[in-house]
């Protein structure tokens, strides 16, 4: 499935995720074949994107970071977990330390040159919480850093937004640059919130709890809540990891495309991370997830099917239009090995 922006829907797409009301209501069930007058029903909701079923998914190969189902689990417990924090009188969380090695297990069984395929999605807190612990362990690993410390990062990644359900205004896929003032200062109280949170939790290391307090300080010492510049290589691994999940699912941030995330990584090294971290996090994520569909400097279009170990060079299939308007995948193209052939464009 894939991300699509409601304003971008032409009418026949299949909803792969159900449309649902502010109370979790489905308005739209999983399966639909959208029609173009439902967009503007979907636009009333403020809803602006929706999960699509992806038409070339059978010609696909992707490399998910670990087994969706394995993925799926650890959302669950993820949210299990806060939520009898937050509603069950400060129950302890030290359950989040069989989460923290069983990822850390994880990501050492990976194979250590895959490539890795993270698409744009929505913005959910415990698939962010997930995914920026996932990162973060795998950066760690690329560092060659001991067992010891990729299960505090994991820790810290974990619990690093704890601090979000405590605070009232909305975060998801908003620009916060032009928020009023009174607003802005209740989105960065999280930090300290979250950290606060932990206080009588004794199991947890320092480091762990400081990636919770300083996950949105940066190299330049312009961050929040302390501007401080951290040397602890364990706050730089989240600082990036968070920074990047954040901007392709729009948590405390509109949602920008992987290509505009990574670009942006780079312009920010040594201004907001650090150039070791960086570098080490995108050579392990795909450009051009499977799915992305493309135009070449041939000006073919087509569709990325898989990856080569090269994650600015994939492998392509290009559409072939039939008589009856009918888009076909053939030609399946390794940019690593076509040197005349690259990517232009996304579609």
């Amino acid at each position: 499935m894939r991300i699509k922006t409601v304003n971008s829907l032409v009418g026949g797409e299949i909803l792969a995720e159900p449309i649902v009301t502010e109370k979790n209501e489905i308005l739209i069930p999983n399966g639909t074949t959208l029609k173009n007058e439902y967009v503007p029903l979907i636009e009333a909701l403020g809803i602006d994107s929706v999960m699509i079923e992806d038409p070339y998914e059978n010609y696909e190969s992707p490399n998910s970071i670990i087994d969706i189902a394995i993925f799926n689990k650890y959302v669950e417990k993820v949210r299990r977990l806060m939520e009898s924090h937050i509603y069950h009188g400060g129950k302890s969380l030290k359950e989040f330390e069989i989460i923290a090695n069983d990822i850390v297990r994880d990501i050492s069984n990976m194979p250590s040159d895959v490539i890795v395929d993270i698409k744009e999605h929505n913005s959910n807190l415990y698939e962010h919480t997930v995914m920026v612990t996932l990162l973060s362990v795998l950066v760690a690993r690329k560092l060659k850093l001991d067992n010891k410390r990729k299960y505090n990062i994991a820790v810290g990644c974990l619990l690093h937004d704890i601090g979000l359900r405590f605070i009232v205004t909305p975060y998801k896929n908003r620009d916060f640059i032009n928020a009023d003032p009174a607003e802005m200062f209740e989105y960065k109280k999280h930090t300290i919130l979250g950290y606060s949170a932990l206080d009588e939790e004794n199991w947890i290391s320092p480091i762990s709890m400081k990636m919770v307090l300083s996950h949105h300080e940066n190299m330049s010492g312009t961050g929040f809540p302390m501007k401080q510049k951290n040397k602890e290589l364990e706050c730089k691994i989240i600082q990036a990891c968070d920074a990047f999940d954040c901007m392709i699912c729009g948590m405390e941030c509109k949602r920008i495309s992987v290509q505009d995330a990574i670009k942006q990584m780079i312009d920010g090294i040594e201004v907001c991370f650090d150039k070791k971290v960086v570098k080490n996090l995108l050579s392990s994520i795909a450009k051009y997830p499977v799915g992305t569909t493309i135009k070449t400097n041939e000006q073919d279009e087509g569709v990325v099917v898989s990856q080569t170990i090269d994650p600015e060079n994939p492998v392509i299939m290009i559409f072939n239009t039939h008589n009856n308007g009918k888009r076909i995948l053939h030609d399946r193209l390794n940019l690593m090995l076509e040197k005349d052939i690259s990517i232009l464009k996304v579609i």
